[in-house]
């Protein structure tokens, strides 16, 4: 009995066949939930304020704003 083992081929990406894209062309819009639809809204709040703490610090460091003692 003899036994042989599997010949393995390696093939890298980039040398494979390339794959057809995809397009979002004619799809529309996406339908959300109303709990999505509050994440995303959340989500958008959160990064604006996180924008906006960022925004105030770097005005703060720069001497923008004028503290009075």
């Amino acid at each position: 009995m003899t036994t042989t083992k599997p010949e393995i081929t390696v093939l890298h990406p980039l040398f494979d066949q390339q794959e057809a894209k995809l397009t979002g062309e004619g799809l529309g819009r996406m339908t959300m939930s109303p709990s999505v639809r509050v994440m995303l809204l959340l989500l958008r709040l959160y990064l604006i304020s996180m924008c906006a703490l960022l925004a105030y610090h770097m005005l703060d460091l720069w001497g923008v704003f004028v503290h009075s003692k």
